[in-house]
């Protein structure tokens, strides 16, 4: 598929000059409760163990932590095992399902404790901070000897080399992601309107799809949960550029354009939004798009299977790209994978990895990304029907083979990123939305800790 090609090669280019290593916001939808996911799974292995005969001589366990659990994703995980573990009866691939608000301090204290798993999912907004505490295992020389390797996508195992300064690679990409922008066909043809093409068309749509005496709003801003990941990636699509640091090492993102953009976009807020999103996270801005209340919503292919539930079937909701700049760009985000690593505390190295080199494979890697509606790494599915008859997968394949596609690199690599974004920029955004805090005073503050938190990453 050359588009397809196109794609990668565009985020393979990001990764090669950036002075940065490469990792994203949020690959995977957001999803519900852990716990009720871990129960749900417990009962599906037990009913898979009792259904299978047993295999001659003694089982290997491998640990697994799923950094993003649900009902959904969870019964997914749970097919491929079932299916893994006839393929390998001497393996039982133990499951453990972890909240996506939860899994980076999960793992971290696992980490300080020396209780690791064998395999862990990491996120690309924090896989980096993760590997870069030296408990992962080098996956290179296992990689070069596994005959599937002809078939992962070359641009984005590049990527996943630049997550660590060493260059090696610790994370194996099972999905890759793209920011969407969905719209509700109805509320749109209602209004006359089309999806927005321009941020000036976006902010104009937005006001005309509002009529809050019916309780509809025009779009619902993200005010809660990882709000910061999802500003800076609007700012840096706004601006039309992907230079979030300066040959200086200073960072754009309160430059002039960016604070016109943010009192624009949150000045949204309480007018073309739902008073509600002050606090919002992904579950609330979902469920205010699948209900009908909003006519916008903006995630990323991870909430298609979410929105074929609420709309109960594939049609009535479409994704588009976000608007283009100014400038005619059109801002990719780069490097947005999710994967899986090995953790040093492996006791049968050869056992993960055959578990990890499943999910890559192209049976796992096709079932689970045509499940939860992502982008496959491996190009052997590329040729598989359904990529061809999903209009969100088509979107995010033309979109960013576009001549005019930049792909950008989030700082999320930097260590203090989490925290950043968790103490000053989060509360600072709800402060804007509040009208406690100008724009620009959330923008001056993130750049200056961003500027020192870069400043300390390049020297150390």
């Amino acid at each position: 598929m050359k588009k397809m090609k196109k794609v990668l090669a565009c985020t393979m280019a990001a990764a090669m000059t950036a002075s940065l290593a490469a990792c994203g916001r949020s690959g995977n939808g957001e999803t519900t409760a852990a716990a009720a996911a871990e129960t749900k799974a417990e009962a599906a292995e037990t009913k898979a163990e009792e259904a299978k005969p047993e295999a001659s001589g003694e089982k290997v366990t491998v640990t697994f932590w799923d950094e993003n659990a649900g009902d959904q994703r969870t019964e997914y995980y749970m097919d491929i095992i079932e299916k893994f573990e006839e393929e390998n009866p001497d393996i039982h691939i133990e499951y453990l399902g972890l909240s996506s608000g939860d899994a980076l301090s999960k793992y971290q204290t696992a980490i300080a404790a020396g209780e690791t798993p064998d395999v862990g999912g990491l996120n690309n907004s924090w896989a980096a901070t993760v590997i870069g505490q030296g408990h992962c295992v080098a996956l290179d020389d296992m990689f070069s000897a596994w005959e599937g390797s002809k078939d992962m996508e070359e641009g984005y195992m590049e990527t996943c080399h630049t997550y660590n300064k060493d260059g090696k690679l610790y994370m194996m990409p099972t999905s890759a992601n793209f920011i969407t922008l969905w719209t509700n066909d109805e509320m749109f043809a209602k209004a006359g309107v089309e999806a927005p093409k321009t941020w000036d068309e976006f902010f104009e749509v937005a006001e005309k799809l509002t009529n809050k005496d019916n309780g509809q709003y025009g779009y619902t801003i993200r005010g809660g949960s990882a709000s910061p990941a999802v500003l800076i990636d609007f700012i840096y699509s706004y601006l039309g550029t992907n230079e979030v640091f300066d040959a200086d090492g200073k960072t754009t993102i309160n430059c002039d354009e960016s604070v016109a953009f943010l009192e624009k976009y949150l000045g949204m807020y309480g007018k073309y939004t739902p008073e509600s999103d002050i606090t919002a996270g992904y579950k609330e801005i979902s469920a205010n798009f699948d209900s009908g209340v909003c006519a916008m919503f903006t995630h990323n292919l991870g909430s298609y299977g979410s929105h074929v539930t609420a709309f109960g079937g594939i049609e009535g909701f479409t994704a588009n790209p976000l608007p283009t700049a100014d400038n005619g760009k059109y801002v990719n985000y780069g490097g947005a994978l999710t994967g899986l690593c090995m953790f040093d505390t492996c006791e049968n190295q050869e056992a993960a990895w055959k578990w990890i080199t499943f999910m890559c494979d192209h049976y796992a890697n096709s079932y689970w990304n045509q499940s939860i509606g992502q982008l496959p790494t491996n190009t052997a599915c590329y040729g598989d029907e359904w990529m061809s008859g999903m209009q969100h997968i088509q979107c995010a394949i033309e979109t960013t083979s576009q001549d005019n596609c930049l792909t950008y690199t989030s700082p999320a690599y930097l260590p203090e990123w989490g925290n950043i974004n968790s103490t000053y920029i989060e509360p600072g955004i709800q402060s804007v939305m509040s009208g406690d805090m100008t724009a620009k005073e959330l923008l001056d503050m993130w750049a200056e800790h961003l500027n020192e938190a870069y400043a300390n990453y390049m020297a150390n």
